[in-house]
């Protein structure tokens, strides 16, 4: 019986340094992503084509990651929960929660963004507006938007200050409902 134990115990250690290996993965793309925003996104405010481009704060993107950063903590938190039940190997205590606080740092580091005519860049990511679903914007403290065939991660927030989440939300209302030169030709009147 001993060696059903042994080889449970075998498994779920290589099960735990698979989880590891997958969020420090994750953790590794999306820092790179991270560092190539400022190279597609290199010029922040209004962009020559009439869109717009954007950086964050620390605080703008906890508003907009919160629920992702509550959650980070409590999967931090479980593995030393569940230790007196699971006997979970030291090693794993440790670089599971040091890898989900590489997430963690990376979802409240400040970003950039930017709306052009065809494209918006979020996260180092670019997406065509065929690709967005835009259901509008009522105010608050981001924009959300829903990236097409992305299932269950399909929510994209946006961040900002409430001035930049505005001239964003014009622009992509413009760009979803194909009125751009109508929206940019009102917004340079304005200046």
């Amino acid at each position: 019986m001993s060696g059903v134990f042994e080889a449970f115990d075998t498994t779920t250690s290589i099960v735990g340094f698979g989880a590891i290996a997958l969020v420090s993965m994750i953790v590794v793309i999306d820092a790179f992503r991270y560092f190539m925003m400022e190279r597609e996104v290199p010029r922040l405010g209004i962009l020559p084509n009439g869109g717009w481009a954007w950086s964050t704060t620390v605080r703008y993107e906890y508003e907009r990651n919160w629920a992702n950063v509550i959650t980070l903590v409590i999967m931090g938190i479980m593995p030393w929960l569940l230790n007196p039940i699971l006997d979970i190997p030291p090693l794993q205590l440790i670089l599971f929660p040091l890898a989900l606080f590489g997430m963690l740092i990376l979802q409240i580091v400040p970003k950039r963004y930017a709306v052009t005519r065809d494209l918006l860049s979020a996260d180092g990511f670019t997406f065509d507006w065929d690709r967005i679903v835009w259901k509008g914007w009522d105010g608050g403290r981001r924009v959300v938007l829903q990236r097409t065939g992305w299932w269950l991660f399909a929510p994209l927030p946006l961040g900002g200050s409430p001035h930049d989440l505005e001239q964003a939300t014009l622009r992509i209302e413009a760009a979803v409902t194909n009125r751009w030169d109508e929206i940019i030709e009102l917004l340079q009147e304005e200046e």
